[in-house]
C-alpha cells in the first residue's frame, strides 16, 4: 500500500464520520452481499463514464502548451500524448471503486437507475462504520463535480482523477471507496472485500415499488444472516 502513497491523500477524505451513506441494490446484488459477506469493488474501466480516471481537457491542453514551450516537435508531442493516455488506461483497469451516495434522503432517480425493478433495496451505513470495518487500506472520498472544459484536477497523485467526475453526474452526490487490486490477481479483476455486515448495515430500505411480501422476505434474509439492521419502507412509496 505504501507504493500507492495513500497517506498524502488523507486530507481529501470525508471528515464527518457520522455522514450517512446509501447504496441502492437490485435483489441479485443484495442477495450476493449477504451470501458473500463482502463489498463489491469494480475496476474503474467497467464504469460507463468515458472520461473516468482521465484529467480534464484543460489539464491536457496545459501540458501540451508546456511541452511546446520546451521545444517538443510534433513526433515528441505525439509520443507524450500516447504515454499519458496509456497510463490513464492502465489506471482505469487497476483502480477499484465501491460507489455510494451521501445524505439521509432517498432519491427517486437513484431507485430508477441503480436499483431497477420492484425487488430492490437501499442499504445504509455511515462513514465511521465503513472506516472501522475497512481499516486504513481504503480511501473514502467525496466526489467533486467539474466542467471538464473549464477546470483542472490536482496532480499530487495519480489517483486524484478518481476524486472527480463530470458535472452532469452531480445529482448522484457520490462518495467513493477507493482501493487496490488484490495481490496476485489479474488486472481489471473485480474485488470482493470481506466485511462485518452486522456492523456495516445500519438500515435497509425497501424499494418504493416493492410488495409487502418482498419486505417480509428481506427481513427474513437479514434474520437468517444474524443482521439486526432496521428494515423500513421507502419514504417515496406513496409517490411511486
Amino acid at each position: 500500500m505504501a507504493g500507492w502513497g495513500f497517506e498524502i491523500l488523507r486530507s481529501a477524505e470525508v471528515a464527518d464520520t457520522s455522514l450517512v451513506l446509501r447504496r441502492y441494490l437490485d435483489h441479485c446484488k443484495f442477495e450476493s452481499l449477504l451470501q458473500t459477506q463482502s463489498l463489491y469493488f469494480s475496476p474503474a474501466s467497467h464504469f460507463s463514464d468515458e472520461v473516468e480516471g482521465y484529467y480534464t481537457h484543460r489539464d491536457y491542453e496545459h501540458w501540451e502548451r508546456e511541452l511546446v514551450r520546451s521545444g517538443f516537435d510534433e513526433l515528441a508531442l505525439s509520443h507524450a500524448r500516447q504515454a499519458k493516455v496509456s497510463l490513464a488506461r492502465w489506471n482505469r483497469r487497476a483502480v477499484l471503486v465501491s460507489c455510494w451516495t451521501n445524505g439521509r434522503f432517498e432519491d427517486a432517480r437513484m431507485w430508477r437507475e441503480y436499483a431497477q425493478g420492484s425487488e430492490a433495496v437501499a442499504i445504509e451505513t455511515t462513514v465511521g462504520h465503513l472506516r472501522r470495518i475497512l481499516g486504513p487500506y481504503f480511501l473514502i472520498v467525496p466526489v467533486t463535480y467539474l466542467d471538464y472544459t473549464e477546470w483542472s484536477i490536482p496532480k499530487t497523485h495519480s489517483l486524484q482523477p478518481y476524486f472527480c467526475k463530470q458535472d452532469r453526474y452531480a445529482w448522484e452526490r457520490e462518495v467513493r471507496i477507493i482501493g487496490e487490486m488484490e495481490v496476485g490477481k489479474r488486472i481489471e479483476t473485480p474485488r470482493l472485500v470481506r466485511v462485518d455486515l452486522p456492523v456495516l448495515l445500519r438500515r435497509v430500505i425497501i424499494s418504493p415499488y416493492a410488495s409487502s411480501d418482498y419486505a417480509e422476505a428481506v427481513a427474513l434474509m437479514l434474520r437468517e444472516a444474524s443482521i439486526g439492521a432496521e428494515v423500513n419502507p421507502s419514504s417515496l412509496r406513496n409517490a411511486a
